[in-house]
This record gives C-alpha cells, sequence and structure tokens, in this order.
C-alpha cells in the first residue's frame, strides 16, 4: 500500500479498510479498528462484512455497495459502511461511519426532557410541597434542622438548573474572551471542594499528587475553567467504583498542562467513551436500558476546546485516566490587546516554562 495513502487514512475520522479481491485485510486504520474487528493479512472478522466484501470481489455487486454493521459491544453502535474500488489497482475499501454518533443530537431534545424528568422532576415537586411550611417554620426556633435541609435541596437544584444554563451559554454564539491570570493549585483545590459531597457520598477517595510542586499559570477565565474542571472531576468520581480510588495528578509537558483523574482496575468501552462526552448521554436509543442523563464532559469539553485545551479518556491495562489538558504560559488567543503589565507577566511565564523544559532535558528524570 503506498505509504501517502497511509498517512491520509490515519488522519481521517471514518473507518478505512483496505482489502484485496479475495477479501485479505491489507490496512485498517485506527477508526475502523474501533469500529469493527479486523487483523491483517485475513479476511474481515465480522461475517456480514466478510460476505459483501467477497461479493464485491467477484464482481457480483454494484459499487459502491453500502450495508450496515453492528459494534461488538454490549451497547453496539450502528455502522454505515460502503464498498467502493481502491484508488489505485484492483483493490477494494471498506469505508466505515459511525451513524449512532449522527443520530445522538438529532435525540437531544427527546433527551434534554428525559434529563429534565430524571433529574429535576422530583427534586422540584418535593421542594414546591414543603415551600407551604417556610411561613411556620421560620417562626419556630427549633426548626433549624428542618430549614437547612431545606436549604440543602434548593441548593442542589439550583446546581442542576445552573448546569443546565452553562451548557446552553457555553454551546451559543458567545465566546470565552477572558484573559485572566490563573493559578492552578488554587483552581483545582477549589474544584475539588466543590465535588467533595459527591466523592463522600459514593465513599469515593480522592487522592492529590503535584498540587504542591511549582506549576505554570494558565490563562482564560478562571469562572468558566473551574466549572470545567469540577464537572471533569465529577464525572471521574462518578465513573469510580463506589468505595473506589480515584488518584488526581499534574504534570507539565512543554507548554501545556496535564491534570489526570485515574481510576484503577476498570474499564470503558468506546460507546461509554463517545457517550461521555455527549451531552444527556445521547446513545443510539432515546430509552436506553440504563438512561444516563447527565451532562458529562460536554461541559468540560467545550469550555477547554474555547482555551485551547482538550478532555479525553485513556485506558491502560489496569487503569482509566480522564485527561485534562490546559495551555500554560500566556492566553490561548491574542485578540485582545496588551498592556505592558500583561505582556511583560507573560513573558516572565512563557521563560518560567521555557527554563523547566531546558532543565528537564539536561537533568532528564529517571
Amino acid at each position: 500500500m503506498n505509504e501517502a495513502f497511509r498517512l491520509l487514512f490515519d488522519q481521517v475520522k471514518s473507518g478505512v479498510v483496505w482489502v484485496e479481491r479475495n477479501g485479505t485485510v491489507r490496512y485498517a486504520n485506527k477508526a475502523a479498528v474501533q469500529m469493527t474487528p479486523v487483523m491483517l493479512g485475513q479476511a474481515m472478522l465480522d461475517p456480514v462484512a466478510a460476505r459483501t466484501v467477497k461479493a464485491a470481489g467477484q464482481d457480483m455487486l454494484t459499487l459502491p455497495f453500502q450495508f450496515e454493521l453492528t459494534t461488538q459491544e454490549a451497547t453496539p453502535d450502528t455502522i454505515r459502511a460502503v464498498v467502493i474500488g481502491a484508488p489505485v489497482g484492483k483493490d477494494l475499501m471498506v469505508v466505515l461511519n459511525n451513524v449512532s454518533e449522527e443520530r445522538w443530537y438529532s435525540h437531544a431534545l427527546e433527551n434534554l426532557v428525559g434529563y429534565i424528568e430524571a433529574e429535576m422532576a422530583h427534586p422540584i415537586e418535593a421542594l414546591a410541597q414543603k415551600l407551604p411550611q417556610i411561613a411556620q417554620l421560620v417562626q419556630q426556633p427549633d426548626s433549624t434542622g428542618e430549614l437547612a435541609q431545606l436549604v440543602a435541596e434548593a441548593h442542589t437544584l439550583s446546581g442542576k438548573l445552573g448546569k443546565l444554563r452553562d451548557l446552553v451559554s457555553v454551546f451559543g454564539q458567545s465566546a470565552i474572551q477572558r484573559d485572566e491570570r490563573i493559578l492552578l493549585p488554587e483552581l483545582l483545590r477549589g474544584a475539588i471542594a466543590e465535588v467533595l459531597p459527591q466523592a463522600q457520598a459514593r465513599n469515593v477517595t480522592l487522592a492529590t499528587l503535584g498540587l504542591d510542586d511549582p506549576l505554570p499559570s494558565v490563562y482564560g477565565s478562571a469562572h468558566w475553567l473551574g466549572k470545567a474542571v469540577a464537572e471533569y472531576l465529577e464525572q471521574a468520581i462518578r465513573s469510580a467504583q463506589p468505595g473506589g480510588l480515584v488518584e488526581l495528578s499534574v504534570q507539565t509537558s512543554g507548554t501545556r498542562v496535564m491534570v489526570r483523574a485515574r481510576n484503577r482496575g476498570m474499564f470503558v468501552s468506546n460507546h461509554e467513551r463517545r457517550s461521555a462526552f455527549v451531552p444527556f448521554g445521547v446513545g443510539d436509543s432515546a430509552k436506553p436500558v440504563e438512561p444516563r442523563r447527565g451532562i458529562g464532559l460536554a461541559l468540560s469539553q467545550r469550555i477547554l476546546a474555547q482555551h485551547g485545551g482538550s478532555v479525553r479518556i485513556e485506558d491502560d491495562f489496569e487503569s482509566v485516566d480522564f485527561v485534562l489538558e490546559i495551555p500554560a504560559g500566556a492566553p490561548a488567543s491574542q485578540d485582545a490587546q496588551l498592556s505592558v503589565e500583561q505582556a511583560q507577566r507573560y513573558a516572565r511565564d512563557m521563560s518560567q516554562l521555557m527554563a523547566r523544559a531546558m532543565q528537564k532535558r539536561v537533568h532528564p528524570q529517571p
């Protein structure tokens, strides 16, 4: 296979499988491997795909020929596949696209209603029923406990409504333009304090590493980045086993800072990995067997993207990492005119980053 084609197909989102006319797989890009099982030198392992490619190789089908597959998961996604002729020679190509991902956003409104019903209907109703009692409770000196419970319920409801409002805000037309200088330890400790009640409710221990190390500054909106980190940590805690451990670590790599929340002994399927970034846990079905109605990582992903960063999920043999990456040393956007003081501050931050990078090269860590 031509190396130029290999480099090109490695970059595309669609799955690409290059096969000989007898059905033998010559190449499959990473996206294809995530959608259907393939092994080089063998026929495609999915029986529907193998039969279709074989028929196409025997000129029994008119190309391009479209068919559907499903992923090999407990909650399978639907894959639209098309057999076409290869760009060169007489070989064939199978191009794969995840139809379920395309359908996720078409279900957004229905799942928004489902989210409100699942997360808000009961607390709203319970709160409404208790409101008439407030006038009597405030006049009783021994009613502090009941009032505190009422305030806690109202606070919980306000938080859920606030997340929905935030999601609408960051997915709107207005971009985040603020260029505040943010100290990472303060940002992370504030987010940890915010999600601590959720961790305690699930009996999840949140251990930290690297917060006391000298960390570079980041720039952007302290308000929105704080929300992004809190949502990110909340998703990591929600994904952990009850009674489990989430290890939070921070490290720098060049001009970027990586925050890593590690859950040991877990595996995240491709379906769960994708749905974690979809608002309201939209899946292939609007009414999945086990509904996932949370906002998930969509809010964090959108905020980080507007700061030049990213959020991703990585899984290893014995752990799952929720990785948050933030640019450091200077603002991601240079649209605003800088004052002399700001420019000097940015220059100092960048010089410190460069010094750290040079020190690591001269004295590499063992």
